[in-house]
C-alpha cells in the first residue's frame, strides 16, 4: 500500500502559527504570568505588593513608587542587625561593579588632594590621549563650574557611565585654557602594588595586596614573576588595610602558593560545607618562605588568604591581630528596581576549622591571631596607610610630576616596625 505523503506546509500558514504563538506568549508573560505570580506568591508578598500599592497611589502626598520600594528594602536590611548587609542604591550601583572588577570608569586622572590640580594622567588612558597633561586645573565639566570642589566631589562628578562624554575646560600648567572633551572608559586600578626587593643579597621581595578584584590575581603573576626573575627565595605579603572582595581572587591567590589542597570551608544555611580548593595549575612558589602582615582593617579575603596560608604551614603571621569578618556575601542585582542587594549568605572557616568571623555572634572572638606580634599606634598606622594608598608618578611623568608638585618628594616610607620584624625573621630563615 502506498504511503500516504504528508500535507504540504503553505507560507501563509506557517506565518500565521508564528504570529499565534508569539502573541501567545507575549499574553502569558505580560498577563497571565505577573498573575499567576501573585496568586501563587505567599501572603507576606502579597501583603507587601498592597501596601506598596496602597501608598503609591493613595498617600496625600505623591511618592515615586520606586522610591518607596527602595525605602521598604533598607527597613527589612536594617531589621536583620547585620552590619555586613546592606542597599546599594542606584547612585553606588557603579561603585560596586568597580570594586568587583578592579576597573574604574572614568577618564585615568590622578589628582593631587591638596589642590585638586591633575598630578598626571594615566599612561594611554582617555584622559592623556584628548591632551590632559600633568599640572591642569579643571574649571568646569558638562558646562558646571567645579573650580572650588574638594577632591572626593571632583572624583564622583568625573565618574560616570562607560562611553558618556564629559565636556571638559581645564588651565594647563602654562596658564592656557583649553575646552577638552573625553570618553569615559574603563581603566585599570592597581590592587597589588609596593612590589620590590627588600634584600637583594639573600633574596626578599615584599608584595602588597590592597584588595581582591578580578584583575587581583594577574597583577599579583606580575609582581611575583618580576621578584622570581630578580633572585625572590622569600616573601613578605602584605595585606594591611585590605578589607577584602572577591573570594574567587583571594582562592585564586593562595593557589600560587599552595599544592592543592583546602583554602576554605563555606558554612551554607541549611546545607553541606562548601569546599574551596588551590588549584594546582596555577601554582607559582611553592615551598617559598612566606611573612604575611596583617592588621585590625586586615578582613575578610585578606583573612581567608593568610588563614589558609596559615593553617597549611606556609606562612607565618606578622602585626595585629585581624579584623575577624568571616562571612561570604552575595549580591543579588534588580535591574528593573535599579538597586542591589549585598548580603551574608555564610560563614568562612579555614582549613583546620577555625571561625574566623567575630562580629554578629558575640561568642566566637575572630580574626587571626599572628604569630609574631606587634604594637602600632593610631599615628603610626595612619602613616603606614597613606604610604599604601601612594603610587608613585609613572616614568614618563616622573620628572614633571616631581618639578609640579615638590611635596612628593618628601613622601617616604614611615617607620614600619611590623615589616622590620617580618624581615629580620625571613633573614633568619634563610641564613640557617
Amino acid at each position: 500500500m502506498a504511503r500516504k505523503s504528508l500535507p504540504a506546509l503553505h507560507p501563509a500558514g506557517i506565518l500565521t502559527g508564528a504570529v499565534l504563538t508569539g502573541l501567545g506568549v507575549f499574553v502569558a508573560e505580560a498577563f497571565l504570568g505577573p498573575m499567576l505570580a501573585r496568586s501563587m506568591a505567599p501572603a507576606e508578598e502579597r501583603m507587601m505588593g498592597m501596601v506598596h500599592q496602597h501608598l503609591a497611589e493613595g498617600y496625600a502626598e505623591e511618592r515615586d513608587p520606586e522610591w518607596l520600594m527602595h525605602r521598604a528594602v533598607e527597613g527589612m536590611l536594617e531589621s536583620l542587625n547585620d552590619p555586613y548587609t546592606f542597599f546599594v542604591g542606584p547612585e553606588d550601583m557603579v561603585a560596586l561593579d568597580e570594586d568587583s572588577s578592579g576597573r574604574l570608569i572614568g577618564i585615568g586622572v590622578m589628582l593631587d588632594n591638596a589642590t585638586g590640580h591633575i598630578r598626571y594622567p594615566q599612561v594611554g588612558g582617555p584622559a592623556e590621549a584628548a591632551g590632559i597633561r600633568p599640572g591642569d586645573r579643571i574649571h568646569s565639566l558638562n558646562g558646571e563650574a567645579c573650580g572650588d570642589l574638594a577632591v572626593p566631589e571632583l572624583v564622583a562628578r568625573i565618574k560616570g557611565k562607560v562611553g558618556t562624554v564629559l565636556h571638559m575646560e581645564v588651565e594647563h600648567a602654562t596658564g592656557e585654557l583649553e575646552a577638552i572633551t573625553v570618553e569615559r572608559r574603563a581603566v585599570p586600578r592597581i590592587t597589588v602594588a609596593k612590589t620590590g626587593m627588600l634584600d637583594e643579597d639573600l633574596g626578599i621581595g615584599v608584595i602588597h595586596i590592597r584588595s581582591f578584584a578580578r584583575s587581583t590575581p594577574a597583577e599579583l603573576d606580575q609582581a611575583l614573576d618580576g621578584l622570581l626573575h630578580a633572585g625572590a627565595k622569600a616573601l613578605v605579603l602584605d595585606l594591611r588595610f585590605n578589607t577584602g572582595g572577591l573570594l574567587d581572587a583571594a582562592v585564586d591567590i593562595a593557589s600560587r602558593f599552595l599544592e592543592g589542597g583546602i583554602v576554605c570551608r563555606l558554612e551554607v544555611r541549611g546545607g553541606e560545607d562548601q569546599v574551596r580548593f588551590a588549584d594546582p595549575k596555577l601554582l607559582k612558589a611553592p615551598h617559598i618562605p612566606i611573612v604575611i602582615l596583617a592588621n585590625r582593617l586586615s578582613a575578610s579575603g585578606s583573612e581567608v588568604l593568610a588563614g589558609a596560608l596559615k593553617d597549611r604551614g606556609a606562612a607565618l603571621l606578622c602585626g595585629q591581630r585581624t579584623f575577624g569578618k568571616g562571612v561570604y556575601q552575595q549580591v543579588h542585582r534588580y535591574r528593573t528596581g535599579n538597586f542591589a542587594l549585598k548580603f551574608t549568605a555564610g560563614y568562612y572557616r579555614t582549613p583546620s576549622g577555625r571561625i574566623l568571623e567575630g562580629h554578629i555572634d558575640p561568642d566566637h572572638l575572630g580574626g587571626l591571631e599572628p604569630d609574631l606580634p606587634v604594637a602600632l599606634d593610631a599615628a603610626s598606622n595612619l602613616a603606614l596607610r597613606q604610604w599604601l594608598d601612594y603610587d608613585a608618578p609613572p616614568a614618563k611623568w616622573r620628572d614633571q610630576v616631581q618639578q609640579l608638585f615638590p611635596q612628593i618628594e618628601d613622601f617616604q616610607s614611615p617607620p614600619d616596625s611590623a615589616l622590620a620584624l617580618a624581615l629580620s625573621h625571613l633573614r633568619g630563615v634563610l641564613s640557617s
